[in-house]
């Protein structure tokens, strides 16, 4: 039987993992879920780019007792399924699916693209209790382009190195310094990120085809959560403040010291944010 609050529309079949359930998504992608904390208040939270649901475990440990945190793997990374052809229009659908498999207002929490994502699902109406967002690389006016750094990862990609792909994405999209790299290519979720580093050029591009400017989120009333690192990109602090102003409920928290990766740098310091800030 399915946890309290969600359907069980899809339970693993054999050699899938027993503690993962599965939501059908209109085109029939199964999304994977996991949770890992106990609560009355559902919160789902999503990765960014090549991150698999894990990135957020450690960050929403401290929730325990107050929300029941299921871990999402987007489609195309984990346990989750993967259709052609992709767009950021079936990762909203998506989240509107995930919404509805539950009883009560979700709760969401989201980084980098899969906060852009959340966003645009938001600007569709998304029934959602609150926002969680951390440094979406939202589209603005006067953008880089991002086409070079894109082109040079899908050539790795064609040339059967996705590890290559990866580290290009980092240094040119993320600007992560060089030893910042080095560094997560000893963490444990360097060979899963390698792995989803084929669905990093893809949302690239799908970036690339939204209109500039946050007009569309000025109707957003969900109360919302910006997460800042203080050491960010500033293509990445320009956006998140862009979006904060755009949307009528929303509040910044910068993170001391931290840059775009404080969910596996300082998760801890997220936690704490997190705990201080939701709503009981």
């Amino acid at each position: 039987m399915a946890p309290p609050g969600i359907r069980d529309t899809d339970r693993g079949g054999p050699g899938e993992w027993s503690d993962v359930l599965h939501v059908r998504s209109p085109d029939g992608t199964a999304i994977a879920l996991e949770r890992i904390t106990e609560g009355p208040r559902p919160l789902v939270t999503l990765a960014g780019a090549t991150a698999g649901r894990a990135n957020w475990a450690e960050a929403a440990r401290p929730l325990d007792g107050r929300f029941a945190v299921w871990l999402a793997d987007r489609r195309g990374k984990g346990d989750s399924g993967d259709t052609e052809p992709y767009a950021f229009e079936r990762e909203h659908e998506d989240l509107f699916a995930i919404a509805e498999s539950f009883a009560e207002p979700v709760a969401f929490a989201a980084h980098s693209s899969g906060a852009v994502c959340l966003l645009g699902a938001a600007a569709r109406g998304l029934p959602a209790a609150h926002l969680v967002v951390y440094e979406p690389p939202w589209p603005l006016p006067g953008r880089r382009s991002d086409g070079p750094a894109l082109d040079a990862m899908e050539a790795r990609l064609a040339a059967g190195d996705p590890e290559g792909c990866l580290e290009t994405g980092l240094l040119r999209l993320v600007e992560a310094p060089p030893a910042a790299v080095a560094g997560m290519k000893q963490t444990p979720s360097w060979p899963q990120r390698v792995a989803h580093a084929h669905t990093w050029p893809r949302e690239g591009r799908e970036l690339g085809r939204m209109p500039e400017g946050t007009d569309v989120l000025r109707d957003v009333r969900v109360p919302t959560l910006m997460l800042l690192g203080e050491l960010s990109a500033g293509h990445l602090r320009a956006s998140t403040e862009a979006v904060a102003a755009a949307l009528p409920d929303a509040v910044v928290v910068e993170l001391p010291g931290q840059g775009h990766a404080a969910l596996q740098t300082a998760p801890a310091m997220v936690g704490d944010v997190l705990a201080r800030h939701l709503p009981d």
